[in-house]
């Protein structure tokens, strides 16, 4: 999109009830005219207090040139002064002020700034009162304390040699695969049962292990019977295939551990070794894959999960949550450029997470054709089944893999972040041009919460436009950051199969400002699947990778290379400094129970493929990443020697429910 100056300006903002048009009626004229024209789209602004009296208002917006076809898309935030205005219903708006504009696709500075100036000039001239009444109750309001989510700290395990953490969901549920074999289908690993000798054999990181019992005892096997790869070769031929294509290493062998709740993992290799960060009172464990950080001050540990925050006085036990303002201010002060600077994005009042918390507003756009009609089937175990959803009038089917809604007699369903309905349960879908009331009120602790940020944003007599935030695919802004996951432990579904819900906790996810939340790979072992062997644990349902990746708003020689991909997973960025003179960690592992706790954990599962990098950003999910990455050195920055990244995906990853 080329900027042209001195033209023409057209903008519709539909603000409904959030402000007025000028007093006068007229448009007043002056001012340079431009080609750009903008409109606001129909989900309603959000108004909330600013800073210093005023009041911050923002959108998902549309943009384009008058002689163009090509739609923008992005959101903006702008705020504005208020003084009583000549009714007592009303405030009259003294000065707008444009704080921030992002697009999904990637615009200059030059056009960007465009854009703004269109957004300023319009709302002087078309928007200068708001009620008073909606005023007051934002003022009036208490906005600092978010709440909905769940905060309680999960099972932390401590391992001071290299450790493996699998997630069973519970229980083992076993699925019959023929008269010898059974998996366990609720595992986040492949583990497959013989059933006639009553030994299980589980594949992850390119090794296979053995063991009598599902919960504990694995030990390395490299003499799995070929009726084995057979079993894995017929019922999960995609994991199988990555296996013969692994170009196997010498790897170190690592302890088994399995949980049957969600956990997360904490595993050094040894006694745990400190690195000073200059200019602060932290130290970081530069022999741990974990984000794991010790304050000298308190001589606490600070461990990093999911966006989250979590305290303890010894590594063993005694995790609990951090608030976000109650974080040790020398958090913040970690240079821009250190090998720890990518938790900055966790650390309130930064600039990197400031822009994760804009960047996760930013919507995904896509138009559709109104008579477009969704060729699947939606298959049920069983009967439908459908059970309510709190403070709503909604319910939601509870036997199926996609997120199915029953209201007003009607039937809706989210499918590649696009509203469809019915007349029923099982279809034909057809494109839906509202969706049901209440989604905005669906809680945290519903499976079903992500699909809220799924919108429609505007419809016309031939297309409908739809889109999400990266809620939809588990990034939440809570608060002053982002966190992965509502922290609510989403139990799958038992019935003639199982049904994953996403898991927030057990993946290690960590996030950078290209890719957006990617799951942390070990260093100790090269394989392109890792341990996870079922993606829907994550926020993506029916097999698929469930990944958000930020917009583009940066610089394009920031972007990672199209077409290029490293042949292993990128190892951990070396990681500078003098060792503290901090008393070390016992090397000796933490005394184990004689079962493995019940407590949760698992890896996340490997993605399928990565695709090439797309010259603009995709609007829609679709495609598994390849391979893995691992920490970037310098998440704030993208790196301008992409050599060390994975390809760019050419569409966003799938969603899940």
């Amino acid at each position: 999109m080329k900027a042209i100056l001195g033209t023409v300006l057209v903008v519709m903002l539909s603000l409904g009830v959030y402000a007025s048009p000028n007093k006068s009626g007229e448009k007043k004229t002056n001012g340079p005219v431009r080609e750009f024209s903008v409109e606001i789209l129909n989900v309603s602004p959000e108004l909330k207090a600013g800073e210093n009296g005023t009041i911050e208002m923002s959108s998902a917006f549309m943009a384009k040139q008058n002689d163009s076809s090509e739609e923008l898309f992005g959101s903006f935030w702008a705020e504005f002064e208020f003084k009583k205005g000549d009714s007592n219903n009303v405030y009259d708006v003294l000065s707008w002020n444009i704080t921030d504009i992002r697009l999904a696709d990637e615009l200059s500075a030059e056009e960007t700034e465009q854009i703004k100036n269109v957004f300023k000039q319009e709302l002087e001239n078309n928007f200068d009162e708001f009620p008073k009444s909606q005023i007051d109750k934002i003022l009036n309001t208490e906005q600092d304390s978010p709440v909905g989510f769940n905060t309680e700290a999960p099972s932390i395990i401590y391992s001071n040699q290299p450790s493996a953490l699998i997630i069973i969901d519970g229980e083992p549920y076993y699925e019959e695969l023929d008269k010898r074999y059974s998996k366990v289908s609720n595992a986040g690993a492949f583990i497959v049962k013989d059933n006639k000798k009553e030994v299980y054999y589980m594949y992850g990181g390119g090794l296979w292990f053995s063991s009598n019992d599902a919960l504990t005892g694995w030990t390395y096997n490299d003499n799995v019977p070929n009726r084995i790869n057979n079993v894995m070769k017929k019922h999960a031929r995609e994991l199988y295939d990555t296996m013969q294509n692994e170009q196997f290493q010498a790897r170190t062998l690592p302890d088994i551990i399995v949980t049957t709740e969600p956990a997360e993992l904490i595993s050094t290799d040894g006694s745990a070794k400190y690195v000073l960060i200059p200019n602060t009172n932290l130290a970081f464990v530069e022999n741990s894959d974990a984000e794991l950080f010790r304050d000298l001050n308190s001589n606490n540990f600070y461990a990093l999960f999911s966006g989250r925050w979590f305290v303890s006085d010894q590594l063993e036990r005694n995790w609990q949550y951090v608030a976000p303002g109650t974080l040790p201010a020398d958090f913040a002060k970690i240079p821009d450029g250190h090998d720890k600077a990518n938790v900055l994005v966790s650390v309130p009042g930064t600039k990197a997470a400031e822009n994760a918390v804009r960047d996760a507003q930013v919507p995904s756009v896509s138009k559709k054709d109104i008579s477009s009609i969704l060729d699947s089937k939606v298959e049920y175990n069983g009967d439908p089944e459908f059970a309510s959803i709190d403070g709503t009038e909604l319910k939601y089917a509870v036997n199926t893999s996609n997120p199915v809604l029953l209201w007003n007699n009607r039937y809706y369903l989210v499918e590649d972040a696009v509203w469809y309905n019915s007349s029923n349960p099982y279809g034909p879908w057809q494109i839906a041009t509202q969706r049901p009331v209440g989604v905005e009120n669906i809680p945290a602790d519903n499976p079903l919460f992500n699909i809220k940020y799924v919108h429609i944003y505007k419809n016309t007599d031939r297309v409908v436009y739809t889109g999400y935030t990266s809620g939809y695919t588990g990034s939440y802004v809570y608060g002053p950051t982002v966190v992965y996951g509502t922290g609510f432990h989403y139990h799958g579904w038992y019935g003639h199969y199982y049904y994953h819900h996403p898991m927030t906790y057990g993946y290690g996810f960590f996030y950078d400002p290209f890719y957006g939340w990617v799951p942390v790979y070990s260093p100790w072992f090269r394989s392109s699947f890792y341990w996870n062997w079922h993606m829907s644990w994550g926020w993506g349902w029916n097999w698929h990778w469930h990944g958000y990746r930020p917009p583009i708003h940066r610089p394009p020689h920031h972007r990672p290379p199209s077409g290029v991909r490293p042949e292993q997973p990128i190892e951990r960025p070396g990681r500078p400094g003098q060792p503290a003179t901090l008393p070390a960690q016992p090397d000796r592992r933490p005394t184990q129970p004689a079962t493995r706790p019940t407590q949760p954990s698992t890896r996340p599962q490997q993605p399928g493929m990565r695709p090439t990098q797309p010259s603009t950003r995709p609007s829609q999910p679709g495609v598994r990443p390849t391979q893995p990455i691992s920490r970037p050195s310098q998440p704030a920055v993208r790196p301008s020697q992409p050599s060390a990244r994975p390809m760019q995906p050419a569409a966003r990853p799938m969603p899940m429910r």
